[in-house]
């Protein structure tokens, strides 16, 4: 049963009306937008909504604000580790990840960008999402074998001859090396 005390239409509504200004670029809007619904999720008592987090963190990274975008990113990545049962598997925990560490790639922090993905890449040792992210990462520490070998495993583990080929070209600078 709903509890009387959570507008969770009132949340919807600024979710739905913060995805519309994103898709119009209206990025200030946006992003205000997910903070309301976000603090209307806090004060009701919710737990934290972790696709709101990504969503704004999306907004803030397109918006140039990246250390907002990586703060952001850090609250959805904890949001969802702390729904019930979520493991390093979790498909959302490894996406939440991969956004956090790109994130953090783009700030300098690559070794931290490392750390973030360290614990799904132990689970999920043949995720091409995670070896490409990793491969940046690593590339960007300026570890460049480990970033080949990584970049390599990422298209070798592709589910598609496209998808190895989007990936090759992703990474193409670092398969050079």
């Amino acid at each position: 049963m709903n509890d009387p005390t959570i507008d969770y239409d009132q949340i919807n509504a600024l979710a739905r009306q913060a995805f519309a200004h994103w898709g119009q670029a209206r990025l200030a809007e946006a992003a205000a937008g997910y903070a309301a619904a976000i603090t209307l999720v806090r004060e009701s008592g919710l737990p934290a909504g972790a696709d709101l987090h990504a969503q704004r963190a999306g907004v803030l990274d397109a918006w140039g604000q990246l250390d907002e975008a990586v703060a952001e990113s850090e609250l959805a990545l904890g949001a969802e580790q702390a729904r019930g049962g979520a493991s390093d598997a979790a498909p959302a925990v490894k996406i939440a990840r991969h956004f956090l560490a790109d994130r953090l790639v783009r700030q300098g922090q690559a070794e931290r960008a490392l750390e973030v993905l360290a614990p799904s890449l132990a689970v999920l040792s043949d995720d091409w999402l995670l070896h490409m992210t990793q491969a940046e990462a690593l590339s960007a520490a300026g570890r460049t074998d480990d970033a080949r070998r990584a970049a390599e495993h990422a298209v070798a583990q592709a589910g598609s001859e496209a998808k190895r080929a989007q990936i090759a070209e992703r990474l193409a600078a670092v398969l050079r090396r």
